[in-house]
């Protein structure tokens, strides 16, 4: 566990890494994509942010909220329905043709509600789009980007997903994407081991970057947005009741901030020479992360909501015998899929 004040001091450091630190927010009109893309503007110098979302009300009240907190910075707007991939595909090649690289995505995306399984035009259902497949494929999508920020000072890189890092179920390997046997429940155990299992994927492949895997924590967020009207009503007794328990906005903001941004979970291969590449100097009271791989340093993590250390019990054992590979394997496959469907329908934005 990291002390809120060691991560709100770090935050405050974040200013060593220079001006114009660009970064991606998916799903950051609401909840923990907001409160932490306004943490990061406000302890940033000169940032570029996009923020990603389907509410664009929401979205001008958090760009003012930005102005107001560092005049210095830009923020932008880009409005898309992520739960399907060619809206991610668009999205990312907008941000390509206005950036040269991105050091930071943070992504949040995901909705909660009692429909069964609910299939876009792509084959996906959309809730497990939003947790998993749409994740990874800004991720894919925007490597080159991340990769170029990786050779162009202050050489920092980042990837960072949060959605419940450990608490994932065992997976169904005949039937990752739920196609046969889906339930909501399964659904968010399914997505959130694949989360877990791609972190150590990508990092093995991107030496230069890091990626995270987070847990969220007790937050208020508006995630039962979509519930029927009793379901929402239930859930806001439900947070009256936990209110002492849960964390507030500005904690969430600062500690997903600090695990996106401290040097205590550095890319596996930081660039030689460059003490930025690893993230914001951490301090001196406490060493770097042992990633998911089981080794200090390994730039693949997947992080307790207070920046620890968490691995679900079958995770180990899944890395050993090949299971993230095949969950690797399986992803690729599905966006070939939808791109070739896609291109079928015309629908290459």
């Amino acid at each position: 566990m990291v002390s809120l004040e060691v991560v709100h001091a770090s935050n405050a450091r974040l200013k060593e890494l220079g001006p114009g630190l660009v970064a991606l927010f998916v799903g950051a009109t609401s909840g923990i994509g907001e409160y932490t893309a306004k943490a990061f503007v406000h302890n940033a110098i000169s940032p570029r942010v996009y923020i990603v979302g389907r509410n664009q009300d929401a979205a001008n009240r958090i760009i003012k909220e930005c102005e107001t907190a560092n005049k210095d910075g830009k923020v932008e707007f880009i409005k898309a329905d992520v739960s399907e991939l060619s809206e991610v595909d668009r999205v990312c090649k907008e941000i390509a043709k206005k950036e040269k690289h991105l050091n930071l995505i943070f992504q949040t995306q995901g909705n909660l509600n009692l429909r069964g399984r609910d299939e876009s035009s792509e084959g996906l259902d959309r809730k497990m789009a939003l947790n998993y497949y749409s994740r990874m494929r800004f991720i894919s999508n925007l490597l080159p980007l991340l990769r170029t920020a990786t050779t162009t000072p202050p050489h920092f890189s980042r990837s960072v997903s949060v959605l419940g890092s450990g608490g994932g179920t065992a997976l169904d390997t005949a039937d990752l994407d739920l196609k046969n046997t889906f339930t909501g429940s399964r659904c968010a155990g399914h997505t959130i081991t694949m989360n877990d299992l791609m972190t150590t994927e990508f990092a093995q492949r991107e030496s230069g970057i890091t990626f995270s895997h987070c847990a969220p924590g007790a937050v208020k967020t508006n995630l039962a947005r979509e519930l029927p009207f009793w379901a929402r009503t239930a859930t806001k007794v439900l947070y009256q009741l936990i209110t002492p328990l849960t964390v507030g906005q500005d904690e969430t903001g600062a500690r997903q901030l600090f695990m996106a941004t401290s040097g205590i979970y550095p890319p596996s291969k930081p660039v030689e020479g460059a003490a930025s590449a690893s993230g914001v100097s951490p301090d001196k009271t406490i060493e770097v992360t042992k990633g998911a791989s089981g080794s200090v340093g390994d730039g693949g993590y997947n992080l307790t909501w207070k920046g620890g250390v968490t691995n679900g019990k079958m995770l180990p054992e899944y890395r050993q015998n090949g299971v993230s590979k095949t969950v690797w394997e399986h992803t690729m496959n599905v966006f070939a899929r939808v791109e070739k469907i896609n291109q079928e329908r015309g629908n290459v934005k």
